[in-house]
């Protein structure tokens, strides 16, 4: 009974440091690099240290036909341990596949709807939301716009946020700290 029980409370806490593409937090930058690369995701060192992908990572939605292009960005601790991941959509490159969309405002509204349906699908319903993340094609073109929507996971926080105007969206999942 007391072997189930550490079976069952190490399997929760491995679980609960799993985060974007099978990463663990708390894993070092050699770890995160060797993961990525495992995995044909190459990244580099930034200038800041933390590591940043190479190319885009293309993610195919359900439903669509043309991935979204994301840069990817690997933060650490002082300690060099990884504590968050974001995911920064590449609006120059999403402009070549989806060019009928329209312009930049329509790209971001596009990307971000699609976005939070899957993220609803896969974390259920956010913990909050903005009023504007609701906003539609009429609102963009009257004002800027920007949304923050997020989600909870076992460890992680989960943060869409999208802006117009000033064109940018990213997706961060972020280490809960365990000892709150």
């Amino acid at each position: 009974m007391k072997a189930l029980l550490l079976l069952l409370t190490l399997a929760t806490t491995a679980a609960a440091q799993t985060t974007w593409h099978n990463l663990h937090f708390g894993a070092s930058r050699e770890e995160v690099r060797s993961a990525l690369t495992a995995q044909s995701f190459p990244v580099e060192t930034s200038a800041e240290g933390s590591l940043q992908s190479v190319s885009d990572y293309q993610l195919l939605l359900p439903g669509m036909r043309y991935a979204l292009p994301f840069r990817a960005d690997f933060h650490f601790t002082d300690a060099g341990a990884l504590m968050n991941i974001v995911l920064s959509l590449d609006i120059p490159s999403m402009r070549q596949n989806f060019a009928t969309v329209g312009n930049e405002e329509a790209l971001m509204l596009f990307a971000a709807s699609r976005l939070n349906r899957a993220l609803a699908d896969k974390y259920g319903p956010p913990l909050d939301s903005q009023i504007d993340c609701t906003a539609d094609a009429a609102t963009l073109a009257k004002r800027p716009v920007a949304c923050t929507t997020n989600w909870r996971d076992i460890g992680q926080s989960i943060e869409l946020n999208w802006v117009t105007r000033v064109p940018h969206l990213f997706i961060r999942y972020q280490m809960l700290s365990p000892d709150l």
